[in-house]
């Protein structure tokens, strides 16, 4: 992967991130003592899995999100990511996806029930349906962000830890990479760690 020069190259809403997975149990502590605010929420995805792990797409909250790998820099990957509500400007091939699984059934007030989205799709798919619960905390540092998430998986039970830093200032980014002591771990993206644990029947 390239690097990018996010002022120049990357699209609006580009923002860096750095993943990893475990406990990292003092990286967690160092985040609630040092944040400006935190936050905890509980999400409901459906991840669609695919080939080219350059490209994350799921579902949440009746709306598809996209995220494309465009860069890295330092070890932090530069992901641009847009939600879509209407088939127009979404991507190939998860413009069929988008078809296929109805979504623009919302834009237009009806009901939507992703498990049924899902259940009506056919084997020739492009990606696979994985469904995950996720129990998150979110810590802002100015412009800095980070969460620390733990993942089930809802086909399989596997469960999973993950902590991440993310933005748009770099510098910023790897002075609190450093301070949590995660330099020189393997910076993993969701969808391409929990494909392994998944399961193969969706």
């Amino acid at each position: 992967m390239a690097k990018t020069d996010p002022d120049t190259d990357a699209p609006d809403g580009a923002h860096y991130e750095y993943r990893v997975w475990g406990r990292h149990s003092k990286a967690r502590k160092l985040l609630r003592e040092l944040a400006e605010s935190t936050a905890g929420e509980t999400i409901e995805d459906c991840y669609f899995l695919g080939d080219d792990p350059d490209w994350n797409a799921k579902v949440r909250n009746s709306t598809l999100k996209v995220k494309h790998l465009i860069g890295e820099e330092r070890g932090f990957e530069l992901w641009a990511s847009e939600k879509h509500r209407h088939v127009d400007a979404v991507p190939e091939p998860f413009d069929q996806l988008f078809d296929d699984l109805h979504l623009d059934r919302v834009s237009r007030g009806k009901s939507f029930s992703i498990e049924k989205a899902v259940d009506g799709l056919t084997e020739e798919q492009p990606a696979r349906p994985v469904f995950v619960t996720k129990q998150r905390q979110r810590y802002q540092f100015g412009g800095v962000k980070a969460e620390v998430t733990d993942i089930t998986i809802t086909e399989t039970g596997e469960e999973l830890q993950t902590l991440a830093i993310q933005g748009t200032d770099l510098d910023e980014l790897v002075k609190l990479r450093k301070r949590l002591g995660l330099k020189g771990e393997d910076n993993v993206a969701v969808h391409v760690a929990i494909d392994p644990v998944a399961g193969l029947d969706c």
